[in-house]
């Protein structure tokens, strides 16, 4: 462990402070305060004409109630004991100190949040993605939602969803498994935002377009498109939905139940060993295996991550008869394929993050040990955020020619493979004006008819 190395202290002003009957103070404020406080404040507190009791009282008023800074946070920068400049604020200077309340307030406020304004379906959006994959809490007077994740089109999709009704911070995660992945936040009021703590759906799912909105986002955000083969022969699929909280699971369970479906609800109990590790509490599992019902989910959902999006379509193109058996062989090459380009994807994600997270990592152990100011630490740590956006949507770009180009290949794999002599056929009986087999039944009677009339004549000439 090295020798702890203490922050230079920048002396931008002295002043001296007599607010008590004992001697006077001399307090130094640091450059990086100066340079938080307005041009307006900063020429009063700069002024030498004026007493240093008011321009002092000037400072703090500024950085506690303009700059969101907290009076601990003032006492360590100015090295003043809590307790005196608590006590000078609140008695000497007439500095009115926050409640618990408005400083949780004015904490968050760096960024502009807006109130809720959409309807049932929005409300269900976004609900069911902070109760999925995401991580919902309330933090103060507002509610906090998390996403960590390795996948780059999650990260964005959280984006999209949340970053309309307030900032979305990015930054680099790695948890204590060793595993890194992009943690995505927002913070949104609780006044406006309340339900999105609630354990239960904010709307019920009374409709197709509330039951399918959220069914896209929860497909999105932890649910799985299959396709596997069954004795290496003919192909079975499945559609999932698992999540270890029962009311996220049940009402939609509940209403594809009422829509017809023919879909199952398991629970795996806790303790019990998966792929994961061991389960802490229950899991529950939606699937859907019957084919009919696979094909006719798909064709009302509509996914965004490109790997489940194209995994889909492939599904309902080889479902075009669900009666008919599909064999693994003819599928396998090309799903193969987007499983393939979606590990490669998510390697080179974590490649990145490692790499991101190392220079986070150095930069906050820099801070801790006091080598780099404040503002320093802010500037660098606003450079790092930006840097993982503009990674994020690199990696997308290039990952959208990836999946372009495989949706382009499947759709020419698709049409080389269509039965087109039935198609033809098919075109010529609707051409003739008459269902398919009554024109065979017509050919079969000219046969008839043309057969007869030999055999006949050939009876005739006989002796």
């Amino acid at each position: 462990m090295g020798e702890r190395v203490a922050r230079p202290l920048q002396a931008g002003l002295k002043l001296t402070i007599k607010l008590t009957r004992r001697k006077p103070r001399t307090i130094v404020v640091p450059e990086e305060l100066l340079a938080m406080i307005s041009e307006e404040v900063k020429k009063k507190v700069m002024d030498g004409a004026v007493n240093d009791n008011q321009r002092f009282k000037a400072l703090v008023e500024e950085l506690h109630w303009n700059k969101g800074t907290s009076v601990r946070k003032l006492s360590k920068r100015l090295s003043v004991p809590l307790t005196t400049l608590w006590r000078w604020m609140r008695h000497e200077m007439n500095v009115k100190v926050r409640d618990n309340v408005t400083a949780l307030q004015l904490a968050r406020t760096k960024y502009a949040k807006r109130d809720f304004d959409g309807d049932g379906v929005e409300k269900l959006r976004l609900w069911f993605f902070a109760h999925t994959d995401g991580c919902v809490m309330q933090n103060g007077q507002q509610v906090q939602v998390i996403l960590r994740t390795p996948d780059p089109y999650l990260a964005l999709l959280f984006k999209e969803v949340f970053g309309k009704y307030g900032h979305v911070g990015v930054a680099p995660y790695r948890s204590d498994k060793g595993k890194y992945g992009w943690e995505l936040w927002t913070l949104l009021s609780l006044r406006s935002y309340w339900w999105l703590l609630e354990r239960r759906t904010p709307t019920h799912i009374d409709s197709d377009v509330k039951l399918y909105s959220a069914l896209n986002i929860t497909i999105d955000a932890e649910g799985s498109v299959y396709a596997h083969s069954h004795e290496e022969r003919t192909t079975e699929f499945k559609v999932t939905v698992p999540n270890e909280k029962v009311y996220v699971v049940e009402p939609l369970y509940n209403a594809l139940k009422q829509r017809g479906y023919r879909v199952h609800l398991y629970t795996t109990p806790k303790g019990r060993t998966t792929n994961y590790g061991r389960l802490n509490n229950d899991y529950y599992r939606i699937t859907l295996y019957a084919k009919a019902h696979v094909k006719r989910l798909l064709e009302n959902v509509e996914l965004v991550l490109p790997h489940k999006r194209i995994k889909a379509y492939l599904i309902k193109s080889a479902l075009r008869e669900p009666s008919k058996p599909v064999y693994w062989s003819s599928i396998e090459p090309i799903y193969s394929e987007v499983e393939a380009v979606c590990k490669e994807m998510l390697r080179e994600s974590k490649r990145i993050l490692k790499s991101l997270y190392g220079s986070w990592r150095t930069l906050t152990e820099k801070y801790k040990q006091k080598r780099i100011a404040h503002t320093q630490y802010e500037e660098e740590r606003n450079k790092l955020r930006a840097e993982a956006c503009r990674e994020l949507e690199a990696l997308k770009e290039k990952y959208d020619k990836a999946f372009g180009e495989l949706e382009r290949r499947i759709e020419a794999y698709l049409r080389a493979r269509k039965p087109l002599l039935t198609k033809h056929v098919f075109s010529a009986f609707k051409l003739l004006n008459g269902p398919p087999f009554m024109w065979v039944k017509i050919c079969f009677a000219w046969v008839y008819r043309d057969v007869s009339r030999t055999e006949g004549l050939r009876a005739q000439s006989e002796p």
